[in-house]
């Protein structure tokens, strides 16, 4: 879907980017992370023209970006930012169909295309249709902006730091939501941030970026497991990456069989994550928990030794 080829951006004497080739296959959730500075931004406004590429080649399905004019590419793509870049002066409504009115959809397309991103981002048309970008909260406004991106149904939704000025629970929150919509929606999304926990939470391709250059890329667990290097290392936690890597994957990958004694008191749902698991093991004083499924049903147990001793085999 998406091919950075040999790619370097110059400003200046200054190389921001340095020679890049990345790959983002269609469908897919593709997280740069690195430290500030670290030319993630530069790369996500050079695939859809916001910054000019210096070298190498950008191609969209197999296309040079170049031969596409800007604002073609540009309404082809989404694009939501930590600040959102909602117009204050506009509703909700109206900003959410900026892009289809831009493309001249008639007045009737929009409307039903607005009332169905309220209610799939959970915004009711009738409490928030018509207030103004000040009236939100934080997590309401970047739910419209993403809205606003998705709003032309778009192939390639592009977003830098979206979730950046959150507070923790409301990112959370909107973390669970986008991997929701991901999984209805399939599209094929370029997410930049610089928290490692949300990287992995979110990517289904990780690319870990340090002083304009690629140093690293592949699935989340891959790069847990193998750093490249001490930077990437130091990246994903150093001594912490046990727990991180405990915050991927589920209950279910390590539970056992119920036993024939007396099930554990304390419960853990089966989609739940190993780090989940371990907490409630040290908070609860256990060392066994009943796995239990959607509708509260014992379907299985963990314990600490099974936990933290198993081998490594997802």
């Amino acid at each position: 879907m998406i091919d950075l080829i040999h790619v370097t951006k110059r400003f200046g004497v200054a190389t921001a980017v340095d020679d890049i080739s990345l790959s983002v296959a269609q469908g897919e959730l593709c997280v740069l992370v690195g430290t500030s500075g670290c030319g993630k931004s530069t790369t996500l406004r050079m695939i859809n023209r916001l910054i000019e590429h210096s070298e190498g080649e950008i191609h969209i399905d197999g296309q040079q970006i170049r031969r596409f004019r800007q604002e073609t590419l540009r309404r082809r793509m989404g694009y939501a930012i930590q600040s959102t870049g909602l117009f204050p002066h506009w509703t909700v409504a109206r900003n959410i169909g900026l892009v289809p009115r831009l493309l001249k959809w008639p007045a009737a397309r929009i409307q039903a295309r607005v009332e169905e991103l309220m209610a799939l981002l959970g915004l009711s048309m009738e409490e928030f249709a018509h207030k103004y970008p000040h009236q939100l909260s934080g997590g309401q406004a970047q739910r419209v902006g993403v809205a606003r991106a998705l709003a032309a149904d778009p192939d390639i939704l592009l977003m830098d730091e979206p979730f950046g000025a959150l507070d923790p629970i409301t990112r959370e929150s909107l973390q669970d939501e986008l991997r929701e919509l991901q999984a209805r929606l399939h599209k094929t999304i370029v997410f930049v941030t610089h928290d490692m926990d949300e990287a992995l939470r979110l990517a289904d391709h990780l690319v870990v970026m340090h002083q304009g250059r690629i140093v690293q890329q592949g699935w989340p667990l891959e790069l847990l497991r193998e750093p490249a290097d001490g930077f990437v290392e130091s990246l994903f936690g150093g001594e912490d990456r046990g727990l991180k890597e405990a915050a991927l994957l589920p209950v279910s990958q390590r539970m056992q069989p119920l036993g024939h004694d007396l099930p554990a008191r304390e419960r853990i749902g089966q989609q739940a994550s190993l780090r989940e698991a371990l907490s409630v093991m040290l908070w609860r004083h256990a060392e066994r928990l009943t796995v239990v499924d959607d509708d509260g049903q014992p379907v299985g147990e963990l314990s600490l030794r099974r936990l933290v001793g198993a081998r490594r085999d997802d």
